[in-house]
Parts: structure tokens; C-alpha cells; sequence
């Protein structure tokens, strides 16, 4: 669980920093990349997610984490006024912390 969480959390990172409303990075990667390593991330996560859920359950918890994480980014984005790096690992504790709870 705590590495799917951790490998949607980037794949979700990775595509908000193809916005062109990101001021995180200076120069934004193209698209086509990050949204095929967010691809690449959400079913691996799936995948990892089968050895504890059925299948429609692993995808509706990679759904409702992939719609969460990106709520998360743009009002944390929004708010914190902090480099790529620290945003990028408070991310990744706070879900990880998240997971570990149990809160998903």
C-alpha cells in the first residue's frame, strides 16, 4: 500500500508540473512524458493494490487517491510558497503518514 501510494503521488507531482500555471520548475516538462509516467505510475499502483483489494476496488482506491493528491497539490501549491524539493517530499510524507494511519 505504502509504495503504490508513493508511486501515485508522483505520477499525480508529475503532471501538475506540465501546467503551465506551476511555478515550481522553471522549465516545464512536455506532456507527452509526464502523463505517460503518470500512466505508467497509476497502473503499476493498480497492480499493487490487487494483492489487497479485487480489481474494481483497486481502481476506484487509485481513482480516489489520484483526485485527492491532485486537490492536494494545487491548494498546497497554492498556499505554500516553497521550493520544488520540499514540496515535493512534505507530498510524499504527508501521504505516506496518510497511508501508514490508515486513512486509506
Amino acid at each position: 500500500m505504502t509504495i503504490s501510494v508513493l508511486f501515485l503521488w508522483i505520477g499525480c507531482l508529475a503532471v501538475f508540473l506540465s501546467s503551465p500555471n506551476q511555478k515550481l520548475l522553471i522549465k516545464r516538462p512536455s506532456k507527452n512524458i509526464t502523463w505517460a509516467i503518470f500512466t505508467v505510475f497509476c497502473v503499476f499502483s493498480w497492480y499493487l493494490l490487487l494483492n489487497l483489494y479485487p480489481a474494481v476496488t483497486s481502481g476506484l482506491v487509485v481513482l480516489s487517491l489520484v483526485m485527492a493528491f491532485w486537490t492536494i497539490i494545487i491548494i498546497a501549491h497554492g498556499h505554500l510558497k516553497i521550493k520544488f524539493l520540499p514540496f515535493a517530499c512534505i507530498g510524499a510524507v504527508f501521504s505516506l503518514a496518510l497511508a501508514q494511519l490508515g486513512g486509506l
